[in-house]
């Protein structure tokens, strides 16, 4: 059986990663993301490594055009069966939740809530097959940090969400939010630099600091990740509306 993909954030990072994790699987894939460079960089690797269909499709998530996506994949590579929606963090962020301004919660909220809202609600119109769609979090939106604070707080909303979608559309979607720890993409060392930047430490002692959070003392990696959305995109049809967290046991609470 064929398998067809929508990738968002695929440029670089957890959605990367993502993408190549489905294209082990066989999976073509639209590749989403506002980095046309490297989209088109990721879509030469996977077709290159996996042999599949990587179609590169520059769009912002926080745009209103980015609703036409779920439609222009089905025209491209046919019904979906996967989507992971992955995204960076709001420009703003590391900032004080008080400085955060109307624009800088805006922008989260188009992009962690409207944008998958409208996703999820299109392929249950639309989509010819049950989807399984993973939607991305991290822990922190269980305990919001002020450095991450508008991101956490506005994707605390997902687990909410990916249970009116599940129970709403039975037949038509499966909604699992993933809840990550800490990974070492380019989007979190931007963060991790400016934070160490502003403490003046160094990068790297900032990065030892986040890795002891986890009692593994290590951060999370590539091939654990890949490994686990692998099994997601396609674990039994029961794991729906749920939320699954993959931290290294950082978070303290329940």
């Amino acid at each position: 059986m064929s398998c067809n993909a929508i990738v968002t954030g695929a440029s670089r990072g957890i959605g990367l990663e993502a993408a190549r994790a489905l294209a082990s699987r066989g999976c073509d894939e639209l590749l989403v993301a506002r980095d046309r460079a490297g989209l088109e960089e990721a879509s030469r690797e996977l077709s290159s490594k996996y042999g599949v269909k990587a179609i590169p499709r520059p769009a912002d998530m926080t745009s209103r055009e980015s609703e036409a996506i779920v439609d222009e994949a089905r025209s491209l590579l046919g019904d979906i069966d996967v989507a992971f929606v992955s995204y960076g963090n709001p420009p703003c962020e590391p900032c004080e939740p008080a400085d955060a301004s109307w624009d800088d919660w805006q922008y989260a909220a188009s992009m962690y809530l409207v944008f998958p809202a409208r996703l999820l609600g299109r392929l249950a119109r639309v989509n010819g097959r049950k989807a399984t769609v993973i939607l991305v979090s991290s822990f922190s939106s269980r305990s919001p940090m002020w450095p991450t604070g508008v991101s956490d707080v506005v994707r605390a909303g997902l687990p909410a969400m990916a249970k009116l979608f599940s129970r709403a559309y039975p037949g038509s979607l499966r909604v699992i939010v993933l809840e990550l720890g800490s990974f070492r993409t380019p989007g979190a060392d931007r963060l991790i630099g400016e934070l160490a930047r502003r403490e003046g430490v160094s990068a790297e002692d900032y990065w030892s600091r986040v890795a002891s959070m986890s009692p593994l003392r290590r951060l999370g990696r590539p091939e654990e990740l890949r490994e686990l959305i692998a099994w997601l995109a396609f674990s039994p049809e029961y794991l729906t509306g749920v939320t699954v967290l993959f931290d290294g046991a950082t978070l303290q609470s329940l």
